[in-house]
């Protein structure tokens, strides 16, 4: 049976990915996207629950992130051999206006606000296992950014207006 080393690999692993540029959804960075869903409901801060995986249909880009990270949770825990029933929470904090925890990038650079983004697994246990990573995140603007040409990732849910 795998051990606490596999919990804090696997939440090491879903806020590496989350905070990656390879992130898309609807074919932009999912972290502007989420921002700019946050600022319209002036809010600073998002909670993705991957257990639940409840979604919200007016909050479509928080409710695909929920769909595809609970997909990767589920995944990692079984080739990491862990009984997804031995994990009681899991979820992805951001907030937005402050590193927090993590550390801030280490090039000097004006493109964007800090963010943070901390990805916490609780056992059966109720050892928390968590990993944080910070960045800078402009709000998302069609306008000046280019669109992935990578196949779309999004799920069922419709494109936001």
């Amino acid at each position: 049976m795998p051990g606490s080393r596999a919990l804090k690999s696997i939440a090491s692993g879903l806020v590496e990915t989350f905070v990656s540029r390879n992130n898309d959804v609807f074919g932009y960075w999912g972290i502007g996207q989420l921002r700019n869903e946050t600022e319209d409901c002036e809010s600073r801060t998002v909670e993705l629950d991957l257990l639940s995986r409840e979604t919200d249909p007016k909050r479509p880009v928080a409710s695909n992130l929920i769909v595809r990270y609970g997909g990767y949770l589920s995944a990692s825990l079984a080739r990491a051999g862990f009984p997804p029933s031995r994990v009681i929470r899991a979820k992805i904090l951001v907030e937005f206006g402050s590193f927090g925890d993590a550390r801030g990038p280490d090039l000097f650079s004006t493109l964007g606000d800090p963010f943070n983004c901390k990805a916490v697994l609780v056992g059966t246990s109720g050892k928390a296992f968590s990993a944080v990573r910070g960045g800078l995140c402009r709000r998302h603007d069609a306008r000046c950014e280019q669109q992935s040409m990578r196949p779309s990732l999004q799920t069922e849910h419709a494109r936001p207006a």
